[in-house]
């Protein structure tokens, strides 16, 4: 009796996987987003919008439209600097240190990129105490500090593409092509020897 025919695995394309992931997160988001409002006590301060006398950020009444409109000027640039090291500074970071197929490291001595490294994690962790007190403040400076960070990111994201070349759709079939025309060939020879 043969064998049962075991059931095809089917692989996932890293387009596919980043999709399913985009689908997730957002639905993950509205099944958050919409308990917490319909549940919300409407007279917290944190979901009332513009200056307002209980708004204080880090001990600062922002009850004016003059100091919400610095403070959002704070946001942005605080939002700008976060994209930029996080794109551009913590990759080459985290692809020197924690990538254990790398054994050789150029560019750094060890104690620059030791020294480096924790000057960029403790800032990034003092930076974080900042914004948790940003996002926990009032929804709207969360939501506008999320849109300047997306804002931010195109900038950083263009640039690390601009160097990076991509296939398109008929220079992979014809790539496809040509290593099935190379397969088919040897697979011949290799019969033809027998």
């Amino acid at each position: 009796m043969p064998p049962p025919d075991k059931p095809k695995k089917y692989k996932l394309t890293p387009q596919q996987r980043l999709k399913i992931c985009i689908v997730g997160q957002f639905m993950l988001l509205i099944g958050i987003i919409i308990p917490t409002v319909l549940l919300a006590n409407k007279g917290s301060s944190y979901y009332r919008f513009g200056p307002n006398d209980e708004l204080i950020i880090i001990s600062i009444k922002i009850n004016t439209g003059f100091k919400y409109g610095i403070l959002l000027l704070y946001v942005f640039i605080f939002r700008v600097c976060k994209a930029f090291v996080n794109e551009l500074g913590m990759p080459v970071l985290g692809f020197n240190i924690y990538d254990p197929n790398r054994k050789v490291i150029t560019g750094f001595t060890r104690n620059e990129l030791q020294i480096q490294a924790n000057v960029m994690y403790t800032l990034n962790a003092i930076r974080s105490i900042l914004e948790i007190q940003l996002a926990i403040s009032q929804i709207d400076i969360a939501i506008i500090s999320a849109v300047f960070q997306e804002i931010a990111s195109i900038p950083t994201i263009h640039l690390l593409l601009k160097d990076k070349e991509f296939e398109t759709v008929e220079e992979k079939r014809e790539r496809l092509s040509k290593f099935t025309e190379m397969y088919i060939k040897a697979k011949d020879e290799t019969y033809f020897q027998m």
